[in-house]
């Protein structure tokens, strides 16, 4: 009898657990198509800024700039079907020198993002443009950006299981599951920016910008019957570094995205504390976000951050922590994410005007 309540009881158990993860699954869907995510963001959408606006493009302390990001969202809740990016991203400016300090931004950025048990993948490759006009002098940018390139996604379907797999003795797999679609796609896409970065003193500097993707509305669709287009959207943000006695930094900033369709919004906010290390050489960096979605009503995440800047290096951490209703199943865990800049300088001449603090 002993044994027979042990076995009910780990039966019970696995059924509990089987419907949590199934649980955590439908939220995770239905919070995917409640906000629409149609693209991927990062946490740390300064150190990403290429797909942040393509006009920072060549928008560097430097000749140079290379830009490695991933993040890993929803592993508590998905184990191997969580959501994860690769980002990486190389621009340069050019002919300061000949343009009296106006600079001419070319670059191109990566980025292939896969989530879900059927592996849906989006692997985009774009050119990135911009161009550069100092207003005044070497401390205020006007800038205009563009970029144009390539989108493919596909979906592994012997990954996926349809209603025709179901039968009276449970999933089939090896059943037809009566779905004749394509298992991928592609089409060109084009997005634009524009952004102003300024410093007015030594303590303190400013930095406001926008950018429109998806200009054309491009098709997608795994199905010709059944063709989805995908609504542009819109991103603003904002930032501020002020300078706190001789060895401190603040770096308040925002970020608002919506679709030009519907009420689908994500807004992050928050601040960042810069400690310097070692003068000229280094500086640590700490500080704590808040996101929310659905016209600000929903709170999302709350956004640990932690980052070092060594000589030309630049290293940054980010966790969210899940503060939304999914923290019953995800157990507010949210996401991991990791960036890597670096700046390589080739030349110094008098001419070649430094641009203040590119950590917004």
């Amino acid at each position: 009898m002993w044994n027979t309540k042990v076995c009910y009881f780990w039966v019970k158990l696995a059924e509990i657990q089987r419907m949590k993860r199934i649980l955590a699954t439908l939220l995770l869907a239905g919070s995917v198509l409640v906000a629409s995510a149609q693209d991927i963001h990062f946490s740390q959408y300064s150190q990403s800024p290429l797909t942040l606006n393509p006009a920072l493009t060549g928008l560097t302390p430097c000749t140079y700039r290379g830009v490695l990001n991933y993040r890993n969202q929803w592993a508590s809740a998905l184990g191997p079907a969580s959501y994860q990016t690769f980002a990486g991203s190389f621009d340069a400016g050019l002919w300061r020198d000949k343009f009296d300090g106006n600079i001419v931004g070319v670059g191109a950025m990566m980025y292939n993002d896969v989530s879900g048990d059927g592996s849906l993948t989006n692997m985009t490759v774009m050119g990135s443009f911009a161009y550069h006009q100092m207003i005044g002098d070497e401390n205020n940018y006007l800038s205009i950006g563009a970029q144009l390139g390539l989108v493919q996604k596909r979906v592994d379907y012997s990954k996926l299981i349809f209603e025709s797999q179901i039968g009276v003795n449970g999933v089939d797999p090896n059943l037809p599951s009566g779905e004749y679609g394509d298992d991928n796609f592609s089409y060109l896409d084009v997005n634009a920016g524009i952004n102003w970065r300024g410093r007015f003193s030594d303590k303190f500097a400013v930095q406001i910008g926008g950018a429109y993707f998806h200009l054309s509305e491009p098709i997608e669709t795994f199905y010709n019957y059944n063709v989805n287009k995908l609504n542009a959207h819109y991103v603003g943000y904002g930032s501020f570094k002020i300078g706190m006695g001789k060895s401190t930094v603040l770096i308040p900033s925002f970020l608002y995205m919506q679709q030009t369709e519907g009420s689908n919004v994500q807004i992050n906010s928050g601040v960042d504390v810069g400690f310097q290390l070692e003068k000229g050489v280094s500086m640590a960096y700490a500080g704590l976000h808040y996101r929310s979605v659905d016209n600000i009503d929903v709170a999302d995440a709350a956004i640990i951050n932690l980052g070092l800047d060594y000589n030309n290096i630049n290293f940054g951490l980010s966790y969210d922590v899940n503060i939304s209703g999914l923290n019953a199943v995800t157990n507010y865990r949210g996401g991991i994410e990791l960036s890597f800049v670096y700046w390589g300088c080739l030349s110094v001449t008098p001419k070649s005007k430094p641009i203040d603090c590119p950590r917004f």
